[in-house]
């Protein structure tokens, strides 16, 4: 069981985690931050379960978590910011996620747009989801699954080989309720910062991210490009060098 009360206990925030909405069991922690703007939640609203059971990936895919093991939770915010910046809230969540299990004497490379990659293999994700009115971002929800102290045989056979945790890698058990609230600790900086410190958030991500300056393998839906990962560009796009010109890309996936 997760406890709220040692979540907020750690926490150094003024809105983010102050309401935390708590499920043993759950669907999904960003379908229920959607369900919950109905029944007046603030924005910094935290949606946090032992058990997703349904959970969302990107592109419709299913993000599978061990209950009472995994960290599993999504913010509601009210950012009220330009539309354009959508693109960075997945790359600063990865980046505060980053920072935070720093903490831990972990480190995590980040993996564009919204992969946690740990020694080579997937340990989290992010979901970032939002409402858009009249070119201003004015619901946000910012999911994040991460594995956290599940052993290997928690882990689906199909995923074994390219799927990890904190635990599997340090043979340590971790508090979960520290980990979380260091991530909003550091989230929060960085949201009630944009868009001015978008210069730090891109070096920063930069220097953590897996493949900087490395041929990857961009997937467009069935259509492949190969070229070299140079860096972010402007709302939060990857720019590829593709035989010598440069690409960039708003969406798609890196394999």
């Amino acid at each position: 069981m997760l406890f709220t009360n040692l979540v907020q206990a750690n926490l150094k925030t003024r809105t983010l985690g102050q309401q935390i909405e708590y499920y043993t069991r759950l669907e999904s922690t960003n379908s229920e931050a959607w369900e919950i703007i109905d029944e007046g939640a603030q924005s910094g609203a935290l949606v946090v379960t032992d058990n997703q059971f349904q959970g969302k990936g990107r592109l419709d895919r299913t993000w599978l978590s061990a209950p009472d093991k995994s960290l599993t939770f999504s913010l509601l915010l009210f950012p009220d910011l330009d539309a354009h910046l959508y693109g960075w809230l997945p790359i600063l969540a990865g980046l505060s996620v980053h920072q935070a299990l720093k903490q831990f004497d972990t480190n995590v490379k980040l993996k564009w747009p919204n992969d946690l990659i740990l020694l080579g293999k997937k340990v989290g994700g992010i979901l970032c989801e939002s409402k858009v009115k009249q070119q201003r971002l004015h619901e946000v929800v910012i999911g994040v699954g991460l594995n956290v102290n599940e052993t290997i045989d928690d882990m689906d056979e199909s995923l074994q080989s390219k799927a990890t945790s904190m635990h599997v890698q340090s043979e340590k058990f971790y508090q979960r309720e520290r980990i979380l609230a260091e991530i909003l600790n550091w989230m929060e900086p960085l949201i009630d910062g944009l868009p001015n410190n978008i210069d730090i958030i891109q070096s920063q991500w930069e220097d953590a991210c897996s493949h900087l300056n490395q041929t990857v393998q961009f997937y467009l839906g069935e259509k492949i490009v190969e070229g070299l990962f140079t860096s972010l560009g402007e709302s939060g796009s990857a720019v590829l060098n593709v035989d010598g010109a440069e690409k960039i890309f708003h969406s798609g996936e890196i394999s």
